[in-house]
């Protein structure tokens, strides 16, 4: 499978590069293609199998003005899936899925640096996450300057606007996901002033953060959460407008 993504590097590099040559901030850009492979790669290299199919979500945490800039110009997504649908197939690879591109402003993120993971979109179907808003949340005042939310099913946003935020398939969670492989009681997020945390709650199927089971650690914009294969992912902004993320599924090629 190296042989096969080093294939898909050259390939992108080109195609990229050239497409992407026109941006105010190309010139201080990370080259794309190779921080895309590498996010693949570090997937792959974490699974036992090596034969599996490449991971087809991508979330993008950008710097919020280039978020912002992606989030303007949906036709960048649209073209950039469709390439990369195209490019893995004609490198004799394939997706486990049809890939998804998630972009993720990211204050702490330098302009022209955007970090890059992957993921497996390996949620059940039928698997749904009902989202419980009390009064107290909805009213409660953030306890930090920066918005936090998770997206859910790539377009669905869950502000983290109370200090403890208890996710599970039992119905008293402020988050109840209603899919058999998350435990009753999952996972806890805890907001504070300068970070947001997310522990473990001794779950079945685990909490795992960008393919790496936890027990607890800090959460930064772009991380990709899995509940035991229900995948969230984490995101901030200033609290100034709306929360800046999106999803362009690729099509079909014809």
């Amino acid at each position: 499978m190296k042989s096969r993504l080093d294939d898909i590097e050259s390939r992108l590099k080109d195609l990229i590069e050239n497409r992407l040559v026109g941006l105010a901030w190309r010139k201080e850009h990370s080259p794309l293609a190779v921080l895309i492979v590498e996010a693949l790669r570090e997937q792959l290299l974490a699974e036992t199998d090596e034969n599996l199919p490449l991971p087809n979500v991508l979330v993008f945490a950008m710097h919020p003005e280039e978020a912002a800039t992606w989030q303007n110009n949906p036709e960048w997504m649209t073209w950039l899936n469709q390439t990369l649908l195209e490019t893995v197939r004609e490198s004799g690879a394939s997706f486990a899925a049809p890939p998804v591109i998630q972009i993720v402003a990211d204050p702490r993120q330098p302009p022209g640096n955007p970090r890059i993971t992957s993921a497996y979109q390996d949620t059940l179907p039928g698997s749904t996450a009902v989202l419980h808003l009390s009064n107290e949340s909805v009213t409660s005042q953030s306890t930090s300057d920066r918005r936090a939310y998770l997206i859910l099913h790539g377009s669905q946003f869950f502000p983290l606007d109370q200090p403890v935020i208890n996710i599970g398939r039992r119905n008293d969670n402020h988050l109840v996901i209603e899919d058999l492989r998350v435990s009753r009681a999952h996972a806890q997020i805890r907001r504070t002033k300068n970070q947001t945390i997310l522990f473990d709650l001794n779950s079945s199927g685990g909490t795992f953060v960008n393919g790496q089971r936890i027990t607890q650690t800090t959460l930064f914009p772009g991380d990709v959460i899995s509940l035991a294969g229900f995948m969230l992912i984490y995101g901030e902004d200033s609290g100034e407008s709306s929360p800046v993320g999106g999803t362009s599924p690729a099509q079909p090629p014809v």
